[in-house]
């Protein structure tokens, strides 16, 4: 009776994890406001002047900005309009100036971050934006200073673009650039575009002649990010291995799973689960054929993975050939396929984490037959199935990622593929303990 219940206390304590995923990550998954990193260079110029009844666009723009060891960063902005009747009327009004560079920061300027209009005049055929931001230059390891103005803020901004035609950071004096996302020379970086990148994007200022520079300013990046990556393991590595781990250790303390049915039989069970599951994939995904999308992918990979291995175990010629042994390694393989090329493959993100589940597959077939041939044997079968998915976990997830809208629902969906996933394990660690019913005993193989 008691083996009948962990199974199911191990579901009950999955339900709890993920409510209280839900609960935490309520605030975070409002939806933020898109921004430009330089609002003033683009659409917040055009929408001030448009608030006080002066039309154009911006024929170019250009930003610069030089960081400060005070934990600030001081703005110039340059911006050409289309009209030149705008220009004038901003060079004759002073007040006016003022009023639509105030007015041109819209929305970014939230949370903890700060800004102070310097000045607003136009020169050379330009409006000259000049302001200072607060709280965003943070000290490092190493006498390093970090820009991190240019992170995302879940659940209130994210950026769309850079705004401005071409970016120039200068950081302070005695450093150069260490790390960046555009052209660097020294202490300057000059780039055109925004990187889409999951841990910042950061520029790093290190001192003049700092050896190794590029790894002082990932170990840099790494120390500013080091709750974000702790938070990120929580979430993504240690509370799905929790579940899914758990589980199976109490599907292990089951003994009707070890002497439940005839290998033939649950293998044509397994393999015809598979052969529905990527049927139904197609089913579901028909509309798009003929290209191949990410549903169609993850069903495919984890249908066809069960497909094969219920074909494997039915099949007298294959399954006596099974030893734990070649069915680590198959895992092993399949496990490196998806870190080498799968998030290539599915895009990154989630739906490449979701289809790893097929190299778990044949760890747990081999747990089911080592835990039946001998205790020691399915110790160590339990322990690499433990390391080869704490490994893929940690490799696939986005664990430097600051996160944004409905960031950490990944999360709670990959709690709940583990959950899912407990069922299809019962079944496979079944069909792997038929195989040593069947052939009577561990092969001189699985004792290796």
């Amino acid at each position: 009776m008691s083996l009948r219940a962990r199974p199911s206390a191990v579901v009950v304590v999955a339900a709890a994890v993920v409510a209280l995923l839900l609960a935490a990550v309520a605030p975070v998954v409002a939806s933020p406001a898109p921004v430009q990193a330089c609002s003033p260079c683009d659409r917040g110029f055009t929408s001030a002047a448009q608030q006080h009844d002066l039309v154009t666009d911006v024929a170019s723009s250009e930003a610069t900005v030089r960081m400060h060891r005070n934990d600030s960063a001081t703005w110039t902005v340059r911006v050409v309009p289309t009209n030149e009747t705008v220009l004038n009327a901003l060079a004759e009004n002073e007040t006016l100036a003022r009023s639509v560079a105030g007015d041109s920061f819209g929305v970014r300027y939230g949370g903890d971050i700060e800004h102070e209009l310097l000045a607003a005049d136009v020169r050379d055929g330009a409006f000259v934006v000049r302001y200072r931001t607060l709280n965003v230059v943070e000290a490092g390891p190493f006498d390093t200073h970090v820009l991190t103005y240019f992170r995302d803020s879940p659940g209130q901004y994210i950026y769309t673009d850079l705004g401005a035609d071409e970016l120039t950071v200068v950081a302070p004096e005695d450093t150069t650039v260490a790390r960046g996302f555009g052209d660097v020379d020294g202490r300057r970086m000059t780039a055109t575009a925004l990187p889409d990148t999951p841990d910042g994007p950061f520029v790093v200022a290190a001192p003049s002649g700092t050896p190794l520079s590029g790894v002082v300013g990932w170990l840099t990046v790494v120390s500013i990010l080091s709750s974000v990556i702790v938070r990120n393991l929580v979430a993504f590595v240690a509370i799905p291995a929790l579940v899914l781990l758990g589980g199976v250790a109490a599907l292990r303390r089951s003994r009707r799973l070890r002497t439940a049915a005839t290998p033939g039989r649950l293998g044509g069970l397994v393999a015809a689960g598979g052969a529905v599951l990527v049927g139904g994939s197609l089913v579901a995904e028909v509309d798009a054929l003929p290209l191949v999308t990410s549903n169609l992918l993850v069903g495919s990979v984890v249908g066809g993975a069960l497909l094969v291995i219920g074909v494997a175990v039915a099949a007298p010629a294959v399954r006596d050939r099974l030893t734990v042994a070649r069915l680590v390694v198959a895992g092993v393989a399949v496990a490196a396929l998806f870190v080498g090329v799968g998030g290539r493959a599915f895009d990154g993100g989630y739906h490449a984490l979701l289809a790893s589940a097929a190299a778990l597959f044949p760890f747990v077939v081999a747990l089911g037959r080592a835990d039946a041939a001998s205790a020691s044997l399915g110790r160590r079968a339990y322990a690499a199935l433990a390391v080869v998915f704490l490994a893929t976990l940690v490799v696939a997830a986005p664990v430097t990622s600051l996160g944004g809208t409905l960031f950490f629902v990944g999360a709670i969906l990959l709690t709940l593929a583990a959950v899912a996933f407990l069922p299809v394990a019962a079944a496979l660690y079944a069909l792997g303990a038929s195989t040593v019913t069947e052939v009577g005993g561990a092969s001189a193989a699985d004792a290796a």
